[in-house]
């Protein structure tokens, strides 16, 4: 029995990282997708350094903690997968 209320409370750990992974993912390609519709009608010019600086840093923070929460994530699931096999 202990064992049974183990897996269950690691399969709902699982898949509370599952969907952090997975809404890190839908928020990177959603910021990509933007950005690029906006290069795409112009609203972001190439030659404008100030614009182009502004949106490399804002770009960087956005996309590098988006890859951190992924990475977290994906290792608590890879530990909690390797748990589960011991059990």
């Amino acid at each position: 029995m202990q064992n049974i209320i183990k897996k269950n409370i690691l399969d709902l750990q699982y898949q509370k990282y599952l969907m952090i992974a997975s809404a890190s993912l839908i928020v990177s390609f959603t910021y990509l997708i933007g950005v690029s519709i906006s290069f795409i009608t112009k609203q972001i010019r190439l030659d404008n350094l100030v614009d182009m600086v502004i949106l490399v840093i804002f770009s960087s923070a956005i996309l590098g903690i988006c890859v951190i929460i992924f990475l977290r994530a994906f290792f608590h699931m890879e530990n909690i997968i390797l748990i589960l096999k011991e059990i």
